[in-house]
């Protein structure tokens, strides 16, 4: 094998792997952003007492919450706009240990809004858990908190 070929088998091998990273990039911001838009939804519909919107929407959150770690494997961390902190890697199993309670307040929110005689009070708690799970994680783990 030549240089040249070798040069070119290890460029098209990087481009691969960056390829690869780019795709669970893609795939975590597009997870985020709804994310984001299903919480937005849970809070206009906790203001109108839509218990399936929040429940539905808070399922939606849960769902993508199980996926997070994995959506953030080594050699991940995204381009130079990327708001992912180092310290996810540094504090991985924190890390999963809050993606963990994410998930959990989400499918408790989820259950409270689809029970057949929901408390609004206890919906209203359990969201903020919720919320207050972003926070958390966005303050430790990501840039611009």
């Amino acid at each position: 094998m030549t240089q040249k070929h070798l040069i070119a088998l290890v460029l098209s091998g990087f481009i691969i792997s960056t390829a690869g990273a780019s795709d669970v990039i893609s795939e975590r911001e597009q997870g985020f952003k709804g994310s984001k838009r299903a919480v937005a939804n849970i809070k206009d519909a906790l203001a109108e007492g839509d218990m399936i919107t929040i429940a539905t929407s808070a399922k939606s959150v849960a769902d993508f919450a199980v996926r997070i770690p994995a959506l953030f494997p080594a050699g991940s961390k995204g381009g130079f706009f990327s708001a992912s902190k180092e310290d996810i890697w540094r504090n991985f199993p924190d890390f999963v240990q809050k993606s963990k309670s994410f998930q959990a307040d989400a499918q408790a929110l989820a259950a409270l809004a689809a029970a057949p005689s929901p408390d609004k009070a206890a919906v209203n708690a359990a969201f903020a858990k919720v919320t207050d799970d972003c926070k958390t994680c966005h303050q430790t783990y990501k840039k611009g908190w």
